[in-house]
């Protein structure tokens, strides 16, 4: 029974159509794990706990899940045993849609379920030739900007909820005349009564093309798409029509399929950004789903360019472990996949950037929100501050010795020191 379908291995299935997911798994003994394993394979796929009738030859080749390998990894029999393993999904299960493809691989069969952990996926390369991917990555959101040579800043407005359309233009041209190239709204905020999506899109127009008049700079807007699907696919495509940069879409609550609906429609003509909002629920120890796969490869996969990442407060710890993969996730190679343009945010401010730059590399975007607004001299102060921080650590001299020449940067550090 051990040495034939549902159990395989990784060179039956390389060159064919599938997805490979990794899991955690504990409180499962030795003797009864192989069998476990199976049911989980035929519970996720085809069947159930026991043999039911109408199950063919030929549905079991097509359409059962397979278990490849089962590696023990903690063998201290006074507690649980732990284990990892890989189960290999046919592509075909899911009609190329996330909704599926996450309810295949961690949607459980009560009857068959088991305390599982999903810590990666991997893609043969038929399975992966069927996603787009982002429409831009890296070199086509630097030709939006017209920004090859640093870093881009991105500012998240603040306060969150509240401004009128109006007095919001303000701020970006304040902060957009400051230095800063990409401005997006904040995750909380979509539409509200006194500030709709679509006014803000034409007011920030405006703003931006006075800063470009006076510059010679572009300043992008990425506004906040997250609603109802068919709002989000109506507001998509208005901001396509004006002429929008982008949109974002928090694709943990929206699903992951509406952010490559926006994305496939609508990526040719704009960036889309995804936001990790709401990723918190899905994490713990022993169960739910890594941030390198829900942060990492899935939305990548889904089309988006840039994808909102939270920048650890410590070095020290798993936090940090976990930071670096999300990256590696996002941008090493994955066949015909474009790599996202790294996004990070989380406490950023004049003072940590240079580590930032030097952990992660030119490539990046560095998302500040409240180092920009907060400023004591006000939010163009703000983004000027950033940008000598960002010019500093390009020119590798140190933030003291930029300071001399930069009130701005001056009264950041005395700020936030």
């Amino acid at each position: 029974m051990y040495f034939s379908l549902p159990y395989s291995n990784l060179e039956s299935i390389i060159d064919k159509d599938y997805l490979i997911a990794r899991y955690l798994l504990n409180a499962v003994d030795e003797k009864s794990v192989l069998k476990r394993l199976a049911d989980f394979a035929i519970g996720q796929s085809i069947g159930t706990w026991l043999p039911i009738p109408g199950i063919t030859q030929e549905m079991i080749e097509d359409y059962q899940a397979r278990v490849l390998s089962l590696i023990e990894i903690q063998s201290n029999h006074e507690i649980s045993p732990s284990y990892v393993f890989d189960i290999a999904f046919p592509m075909k299960n899911f009609n190329n849609s996330f909704s599926m493809i996450m309810t295949g691989l961690v949607g459980n069969d009560v009857s068959t379920s088991l305390k599982i952990k999903l810590v990666d996926v991997n893609f043969t390369t038929n399975a992966l030739d069927r996603f787009d991917g982002p429409n831009h990555g890296v070199s086509g959101i630097r030709s939006f900007t017209g920004v090859y040579n640093r870093p881009l800043i991105l500012n998240m407005l603040k306060p969150n909820l509240g401004m009128k359309p109006e007095d919001a233009a303000k701020l970006f041209y304040e902060v957009g005349i400051g230095g800063v190239d990409i401005v997006k709204d904040d995750e909380v905020l979509s539409s509200i009564p006194i500030s709709n999506v679509i006014d803000r899109i034409k007011l920030f127009k405006l703003a931006a093309k006075r800063i470009f008049e006076e510059t010679g700079r572009k300043v992008l807007y990425i506004p906040n798409i997250t609603d109802l699907p068919t709002r989000m696919f109506e507001n998509a495509k208005k901001a396509m029509e004006i002429g929008c940069d982008g949109v974002m879409i928090n694709f943990i609550p929206t699903g992951l399929d509406a952010l490559m609906d926006i994305s496939r429609n609508f990526g040719k003509d704009m960036i889309i950004m995804g936001h990790y909002a709401g990723v918190g629920i899905m994490q713990s120890s022993w169960s739910g789903i890594t941030p390198e796969v829900i942060i990492g490869t899935i939305p990548r996969l889904a089309g988006a360019d840039m994808i909102m990442t939270m920048y650890p407060k410590s070095k020290e710890g798993i936090e940090y472990l976990e930071f670096l993969k999300v990256l590696q996730k996002q941008s090493l190679p994955m066949g015909k996949i474009k790599p996202t343009f790294i996004t990070v945010g989380g406490g950023l401010t004049p003072l940590n950037v240079d580590n930032v730059i030097k952990e992660t590399g030119m490539d990046i975007i560095l998302g500040v929100g409240g180092a920009i607004q907060g400023h004591p001299m006000g939010p163009r102060a703000g983004a000027i501050a950033i940008s000598r921080a960002v010019d500093s650590s390009i020119q590798g001299i140190s933030i003291g010795e930029a300071a001399r020449e930069s009130r701005e940067l001056q009264a950041a550090i005395e700020t936030w020191s």
